[in-house]
C-alpha cells in the first residue's frame, strides 16, 4: 500500500494550462476518485502520478519520497486503462504471466529455448504460476485462462486487465475510466465488484471517471475537478450534501441540482421564484444570489400552500421507483425538476400547474462568484445548511 501526494502540480501544453496548481493527498489504502467532465484534467493528473506524463511544475510523492525523476516502471504502480490494453495474440494466462516474467526473470532466463536450461528459472516460474493462479481465483477468471482477448466479453476483458495489474502486487492501482466501454447493467455489476475487491486487497485505488454515479457509490473520497482546478475534496456524502462551489452542486447529483435566481436584501433575507426562504444569510450580501434545490428537496403541495413555487408541468418522467416532474416558470431559464414517489405523485399531466415547496433547511445559497454562502435556516435551529 502507498500514500500519494501532489503538491502544486501544474501541466501546460504549448502555453495552454490544463492543470492549475493541484494539491492532493491520497491516503494509504483509500479509494479516491477523480471525477469531472471531459477535458477537466483528471486523466492527465492520473498519468502524472503514473509517470506517463511529466508535470510542468510541482512535486509528486509516493510514501513520502519524491518521484519526479523516477521512471514509471520503478514507481510500483499498476495502471488499468479504458481500452484494457491486453495483448490480443496471447492467452489470458500469458497476459497475466508477461508482466511477471519481465519483472522477475533476467535476460538469460527469458531467452527462448536456452532460458529453460538456466537453473534458477524453474523456481521463479513456479512462483509466477502460483501468483497467477491466486489472482485468477480471486477474480473468478480460471475458466478463461486458455482463451484469447478476442474470445472474451467486455466484462471478462475488464477482469483480465485487473488481474494483470493485480499479479504485480503494486503499491497502488491507477484506473482510467475502466468501465466506460461496458453496457449500463454490467457497469453497475462491475462497480460492486471493484468496491469489494478494494475492501479485500486494502490497497490504494486512484480511479478516474466522468460518471458521478461511479464516484458516489465506490469511493471513500471524491475529488471534483473542472477546468484544471480541484474544486472540492471530501466524502461522497459531504460533496453531495454540502457543495462549496456552484459548479460542484450542478455536476454532482442526477438529476442535477435546480439553480434558481434569487435576491438578498440588507438583512440577509432571500427571495427566490416568488417566495421567501425560511432563514437568512449569516453575513448579508445584498444583491443577486443563486439558490439551489435538490429535486428530492422539493415537495409537491396543494395550490393554496404558503410559500409555494408554481410552474407549468412540461414533462412527467416515470422511472418506476421515482417520478420526476419537469416544470417551467416564466422568467426562469430551463426546467425545475421535482422528485416524488409514485404513491404520492399526482395524476397531473403536461400543461397543468404544479405547486411545490422546499424542504426546510435544505436550500443552498451561492454568491455571484459561485462560492457557497452560509445560510442560517430557521427550521434547523440556527445551523447552516
Amino acid at each position: 500500500m502507498a500514500s500519494i501526494a501532489l503538491s502544486r502540480v501544474t501541466k501546460s501544453y504549448g502555453g495552454q494550462s490544463v492543470i492549475n496548481g493541484v494539491d492532493l493527498d491520497i491516503h494509504d489504502g483509500e479509494f479516491l476518485t477523480l471525477v469531472g467532465p471531459s477535458g477537466c484534467g483528471k486523466s492527465t493528473t492520473l498519468r502524472i502520478i503514473a509517470g506517463l506524463e511529466t508535470q510542468t511544475a510541482g512535486d509528486v510523492s509516493i510514501d513520502g519520497s519524491l518521484v519526479n525523476e523516477t521512471r514509471p516502471s520503478l514507481r510500483d504502480l499498476a495502471m488499468v486503462f479504458q481500452s484494457y490494453a491486453l495483448y490480443p495474440h496471447l492467452t489470458v494466462r500469458q497476459n497475466l504471466i508477461t508482466p511477471l516474467r519481465l519483472r522477475d526473470l533476467n535476460f538469460w532466463e527469458r531467452f527462448p529455448l536456452l532460458g529453460h536450461l538456466v537453473p534458477s528459472r524453474r523456481a521463479k516460474m513456479a512462483q509466477i504460476e502460483k501468483e497467477v493462479q491466486l489472482v485468477s481465483e480471486t477474480l473468478k477468471i480460471e475458466p478463461l485462462l486458455a482463451r484469447k482477448p478476442g474470445q472474451l466479453s467486455g466484462g471478462q476483458r475488464q477482469r483480465v486487465a485487473l488481474g494483470r495489474a493485480m499479479v504485480r502486487n503494486p503499491a497502488a492501482f491507477l484506473m482510467d475510466e475502466p468501465l466506460s466501454n461496458l453496457d449500463a447493467s454490467l457497469r453497475v455489476h462491475m462497480r460492486a465488484e471493484l468496491s469489494a475487491l478494494h475492501k479485500k486487497l486494502k490497497t490504494t485505488f486512484v480511479y478516474v471517471t466522468h460518471d458521478q454515479a461511479e464516484a458516489l457509490t465506490m469511493s471513500d473520497r471524491i475529488a471534483v475537478m473542472m477546468d484544471g482546478d480541484l474544486l472540492q475534496l471530501g466524502s461522497p456524502e459531504e460533496v453531495y450534501q454540502n457543495p462549496q462551489d456552484i459548479r460542484v452542486a450542478e455536476f454532482i447529483g442526477s438529476p442535477k441540482m435546480n439553480i434558481l435566481p434569487g435576491y438578498c436584501d440588507e438583512l440577509g433575507n432571500i427571495t427566490c421564484a416568488g417566495f421567501s426562504l425560511d432563514g437568512t444569510l449569516e453575513i448579508p450580501s445584498p444583491g443577486p444570489v443563486s439558490v439551489g434545490f435538490r429535486p428530492e428537496h422539493l415537495t409537491l403541495t396543494e395550490p393554496n400552500a404558503d410559500q409555494s413555487l408554481a410552474g407549468k408541468l412540461t414533462y412527467k418522467e416515470n422511472l418506476g421507483s421515482d417520478v420526476f416532474f419537469h416544470i417551467t416558470q416564466e422568467g426562469i431559464e430551463g426546467s425545475i425538476i421535482i422528485r416524488a414517489q409514485p404513491l404520492i405523485s399526482t395524476p397531473q399531466q403536461p400543461g397543468d400547474i404544479i405547486h411545490c415547496t422546499p424542504v426546510p433547511g435544505k436550500p443552498l445559497v451561492f454568491g455571484p462568484d459561485g462560492q457557497r454562502l452560509d445560510f442560517k435556516a430557521l427550521a434547523q435551529s440556527g445551523t447552516s445548511s
